[in-house]
């Protein structure tokens, strides 16, 4: 990018490999929400790696001017997972404030992104189901060539919304509208067991946005070269609307958040759990 404030590029890390970067990330997301006294654990840690292969490899931008009408626009629709998205946009050097700043009373870094202050954050969002109506239209206003990214959550996914404004996308053949699903199949309260297991938030994901018109891509949402290959794919399909189903594991990385994906929705640890969770995850 260089010192040329009017230009827009992809955010390359020279210095780290995305792997590396997304596990220095997690450490500080586990670290955030315990000084936060809890919070939202598992969603948080399934899509770390869609943010951080977005924001390093698709997404043009410039941290120094946050506003850049060049820019691509993103949103986090899922937005309860704020503390990984302010990781990576502080990573960016989008902002300086500690991260244990967050939730604070009076601290810009709100429980839920907010745009009135937070530099680099496209839409305040947090009430779910309102990512891609937004997104729609942000795409419909901007030059063709300006990307609007929109991070969805799969139990997100039951709001009504969301299929109105797909179902709207499709009619208006819209191309530079591009959505991602953190498919993690957990949500904090969803259906009644069935034969001991708890369905998935929406059944048949991937057959519903293609019956609403979407060019649909799948992969390994914790798989960097799959989610590139997937976003290089969405990219450069035109004349639809694309969306990318990505697979993930609700609390990637920490076994012990893996293996109680409920709890964890957002919840809470003591002290102890605490220091198991950073003893186990280093």
């Amino acid at each position: 990018m260089g010192k040329n404030l009017m230009a827009v590029a992809v955010q390359e890390n020279a210095s780290q490999s995305l792997a590396e970067e997304v596990y220095e990330l997690k450490g500080e997301i586990l670290k955030t929400l315990y000084a936060a006294g809890g919070g939202h654990y598992g969603g948080c840690l399934s899509v770390i790696d869609i943010l951080v292969v977005l924001y390093r490899y698709k997404l043009r931008i410039n941290p120094a001017v946050p506003e850049h009408a060049a820019r691509d626009r993103f949103i986090l629709s899922k937005g309860h997972a704020a503390v990984a998205l302010y990781a990576v946009l502080q990573k960016l050097g989008y902002f300086q404030d500690n991260l244990l700043d967050y939730s604070l009373f009076g601290s810009a870094l709100e429980g839920h992104p907010d745009m009135l202050t937070v530099p680099g954050i496209d839409f305040s969002s947090g009430s779910l189901g309102q990512g891609v109506s937004v997104g729609l239209g942000m795409a419909l206003s901007l030059p063709r060539d300006n990307n609007v990214w929109v991070v969805l959550g799969d139990g997100e996914c039951q709001e009504g919304q969301i299929w109105e404004s797909a179902m709207l996308a499709c009619n208006t053949a819209v191309s530079n509208l591009k959505v991602i699903v953190d498919c993690n199949k957990h949500q904090e309260w969803g259906w009644a067991e069935r034969n001991g297991e708890k369905p998935a938030p929406v059944s048949d994901m991937v057959e519903k946005w293609r019956a609403f018109g979407w060019h649909v891509v799948e992969c390994d949402g914790h798989d960097h070269r799959a989610l590139m290959a997937a976003m290089d794919e969405v990219d450069a399909h035109s004349g639809q609307p694309a969306v990318i189903i990505a697979h993930t594991v609700k609390g990637k990385g920490v076994v012990a958040i893996e293996k109680d994906p409920v709890r964890f929705h957002c919840g809470t640890v003591t002290e102890i759990e605490h220091y198991q969770i950073m003893r186990d995850y280093s």
